[in-house]
């Protein structure tokens, strides 16, 4: 076992995996400079819609992946990535000349659902899953950068994103979504620094406050009601709604690259996952000099796969369980990429990947790469590589078998297109 855990040291993102925040919530954060103003509306129900689909011009083949349908398709109103849930997709709606955010929800064959209004600045949004169900956690703040004003007060809530119905929240929490996972916090408000102070996590069913950095916690990774956490001198996985220990760093197995070396092993989180969030974590590991990095389920600490330490791996994963990790073969020293189509541990496979290759994301089973100035799509149940080229990637999916896509040539516009052979169930994402 590992006799010590680096603990992140001051400036605390700094030091561990560095939060970087989405382009657009850190402009938008940027944008307000002062603080105060009306606090935030408690959220309520969103407005329930009905609008009729809006067919998407169609995309000349060669333009998407293989597993993607280009030639009919649904216009959309996002004005940035939506994330998708198992029956349809959820996005922003940026106000053009200024007013109220709105965030959308549509069925996977872009017919609108509903619509809820909030602060300008709250970009920042997360799905979640709860006992079988998406749930999207939107903020809402007190900002008012017409004024000059910055938040003194931000919030979250969780809405079913198939109704739009409230399920939990107001929650208050520090600042913005900063991941992986239910994960919030203060910014540094700098053009230079996407830096993050205290953060937060949340328990997924309830939105209760599961650890705070503000308490002595360094807050890690969460991934639906799980809690990976720095507490007590220890590296430690905690269920977010009953606060119960599921493992710590004593019980992880040292990789074999440390066998010999001399000195103490320290082992360390991350890289954090290139996605929302993972059902795994990766850990550094350093003995002497001797190096190396591990993946484990987040839920029983599980050693899943190693990694040489020649180069740093890539993780990534859905809401439904499935991960893919890219790095260097502890074994051959080849580029491969490990995933698991399901709960980590199972369905497990291991394939050769080109040098540099890294996951993107994983929408509806597929797993997509860049690798050469290329995207690659692999299929979630072996690892075969399923199409290659120059084509746009997916941003998110469903479960019934439906991909948002960047329009090409379309001003940034997204627009549903059908996704076959994702009907197995593989899930949003």
């Amino acid at each position: 076992m590992p006799e010590r855990f680096r603990r992140p040291s001051p400036p605390r993102r700094a030091a561990r995996a560095r939060r970087r925040l989405p382009a657009a919530a850190l402009c938008l954060l940027l944008a307000a400079t002062a603080c105060g103003g009306p606090g935030p509306a408690d959220p309520v129900d969103a407005l329930p819609l009905d609008g009729e689909p809006t067919p998407a011009p169609e995309v000349a083949p060669g333009r998407f992946p293989g597993p993607v349908d280009g030639s009919a398709g649904w216009a959309t109103p996002y004005s940035s990535e939506p994330k998708g849930s198992d029956t349809g997709f959820v996005g922003p709606v940026s106000p053009e000349g200024g007013g109220e955010l709105h965030f959308v929800g549509m069925d996977d064959r872009g017919r609108t659902r509903w619509s809820t209004e909030r602060n300008p600045s709250c970009t920042g949004f997360a799905l979640t899953r709860t006992g079988g169900d998406d749930l999207v956690v939107l903020l809402d703040s007190d900002a008012a950068p017409e004024r000059g004003l910055l938040a003194t007060r931000t919030t979250a809530a969780a809405l079913d994103p198939e109704t739009g119905r409230k399920v939990w929240g107001p929650v208050e929490v520090p600042g913005t979504w900063v991941g992986p996972g239910l994960v919030f916090a203060q910014v540094a408000h700098t053009v230079m620094s996407a830096e993050t102070g205290p953060a937060v996590a949340l328990a997924a069913d309830t939105g209760r406050v599961a650890a705070d950095e503000r308490q002595g916690d360094a807050v890690l990774h969460e991934y639906q009601g799980t809690v990976l956490l720095h507490r007590d001198g220890a590296l430690r996985a905690v269920d977010a709604g009953s606060g119960r220990e599921l493992w710590d760093h004593t019980g992880l197995e040292v990789p074999t690259a440390l066998e010999g070396a001399a000195g103490e092993a320290a082992v360390s989180y991350g890289p954090r996952p290139v996605s929302d969030s993972a059902p795994v974590a990766v850990m550094a590991w350093e003995r002497g000099e001797a190096a190396a990095y591990t993946v484990h389920g987040l839920e029983d600490g599980r050693t899943l796969a190693e990694f040489s330490s020649r180069s740093e791996p890539v993780p990534v994963g859905d809401e439904h369980g499935r991960a893919a990790v890219a790095g260097t073969s502890a074994r051959s020293g080849a580029p491969v990429i490990t995933g698991w189509d399901g709960a980590p541990g199972t369905g497990g496979w291991t394939v050769e990947a080109e040098a540099g290759e890294r996951p993107v994301r994983i929408v509806s089973g597929y797993l997509y790469t860049e690798a050469g100035g290329e995207n690659r799509v692999r299929s979630m149940a072996d690892g075969a590589l399923l199409d290659s080229g120059a084509w746009e990637a997916p941003v998110a999916g469903t479960a019934g078998g439906s991909a948002a896509m960047p329009v090409p040539g379309g001003g940034g516009a997204y627009a549903l297109f059908p996704s076959p052979g994702a009907e197995r169930g593989q899930g949003g994402a």
